[in-house]
């Protein structure tokens, strides 16, 4: 993961949701979101490219703004209805597929994901 460590810290790992008819990458990771100051509201910017020069998938956050705004790499942090603690990300399609999941896994296993948190940033990177 080369010299980002010193900015991020492993906070959790979790497991990538199967896909269904209505397909949500969301991932609950209350603690890594907690870990860069931000909550509920909260925007996070995903960088596709990250992966490639890092070896880990980056999105940098900012606080929740009035607007409602949703861009094309943008994901706003949100708690999931069953648990009014937890809280959930989407990561973006091209997100994943830079991280080489594929959007449909042939086993039954389920993708484990390393979560990284540093100070509104937050890291992910596939678990082999």
């Amino acid at each position: 993961m080369s010299s980002i460590t010193t900015t991020l810290t492993k906070i959790q790992t979790v497991d990538l949701p199967f896909p269904a008819i209505d397909r949500s990458d969301a991932v609950v990771i209350t603690d890594a979101i907690r870990a860069t100051g931000l909550g509920p509201g909260a925007r996070f910017y995903f960088d596709p490219a990250s992966v490639e020069m890092l070896g880990v998938l980056l999105a940098i956050g900012e606080p929740a703004l009035g607007s409602n705004h949703h861009a094309r790499f943008t994901r706003a942090v949100r708690r999931p209805s069953a648990d009014r603690e937890s809280l959930e990300l989407e990561i973006p399609t091209e997100g994943l597929r830079a991280l080489d999941v594929d959007a449909l896994p042939d086993s039954e296993q389920a993708t484990e994901l390393s979560v990284w948190a540093g100070s509104q940033l937050l890291g992910f990177g596939v678990n082999e």
